[in-house]
């Protein structure tokens, strides 16, 4: 069978996605285990870290599954799969942009706020020394 090359990397990429995850699903059963078989087991925060982690590792086990699934289908050429990994990327590919640029904006924004704070201290402190020192305002 004769694949696109963008098919064969898009159905490489989220299948090696999809492995991560299952990877990921691992360690957060490991850690609940380890937490739940732990000396203070009973303990409130033991209990729900326990229930935390066993509940992501269950989510990330059904990503898993759902990722693998698609790549499994883009590979075969199924046009849907094709479709919803191709769709998939500029999204979070826009996730992220928009994620950075409200990085970016947040930072500017305090950036500002501290540039007119200091406008502001700086004009307090020039009225200030114009009503103890009148005569240096004229000449």
């Amino acid at each position: 069978m004769n694949r696109p090359t963008g098919v064969t990397i898009a159905g490489v990429l989220t299948f090696s996605g999809a492995l991560i995850l299952a990877l990921a699903s691992c360690v957060f059963f490991v850690v609940g285990v380890m937490v739940a078989t732990g000396d203070e087991s009973s303990a409130p925060v033991s209990v729900a870290i326990t229930g935390m982690a066993l509940a992501g590792g269950f989510m990330l086990l059904t990503l898993a599954g759902a990722a693998g699934w698609i790549a499994l289908n883009a590979w075969e050429l199924r046009e849907w799969a094709r479709t919803v990994s191709f769709a998939g990327i500029p999204a979070s590919m826009g996730r992220r942009l928009r994620g950075m640029s409200a990085d970016v904006a947040a930072s500017v924004e305090r950036g500002l706020r501290g540039v007119s704070a200091g406008v502001r201290r700086s004009e307090e402190f020039l009225r200030r020394r114009a009503q103890e020192f009148p005569w240096a305002l004229h000449r």
